[in-house]
């Protein structure tokens, strides 16, 4: 009669550790997943290095909503902000994103992070002919390189 409690112990424990197995060489599908910042389902926390033909720029997704370039081309020159951004996932790693500069050019990008592709559609006054009138360019580029962004802004 008094055993019974200590086979019941004994019986819990040993199912205790059977269901815990010896995890000691081996990584559960949690372990083995990449951290967000690096998988391929968010642009927060991410710096894209950008290649065009005639541009190079580097964007850095700070939050859900605020972004960091900086872009060096052949019309603007060496350029850099901070802007409010809209983001929308199309595919598995495709995404569309808008924002507005403050000099009013807008850009709007179609990322492929899998296919590691940008096409780029700048719309500003700076590329009409006499700067009064707003036109679009049409960049097709690569992105040269994903890392993980210097730092993240906390909404």
């Amino acid at each position: 009669m008094h055993l019974r409690p200590l086979f019941t112990l004994a019986a819990a424990l040993l199912l205790l550790t059977a269901c815990s197995g010896d995890s000691s060489g081996t990584k559960t599908s949690q372990e083995d997943a990449p951290p967000v910042q690096t998988t391929d389902t968010t642009l927060v926390g991410k710096r894209l290095h950008l290649r065009f033909p005639e541009n190079v720029s580097t964007v850095e997704y700070l939050s859900h909503k605020h972004l960091f370039w900086k872009s060096k081309d052949s019309v603007h020159g060496s350029k850099e902000g901070e802007d409010n951004y809209s983001v929308i996932r199309i595919g598995k790693s495709v995404f569309f994103v808008n924002w507005v500069e403050a000099d009013g050019t807008t850009v709007s990008q179609v990322l492929d992070l899998d296919e590691r592709t940008c096409q780029a559609f700048i719309t500003s006054n700076v590329y009409s002919r006499n700067q009064t009138s707003r036109s679009t360019s049409v960049l097709s580029g690569t992105i040269e390189k994903i890392e993980d962004a210097n730092h993240l802004l906390l909404d």
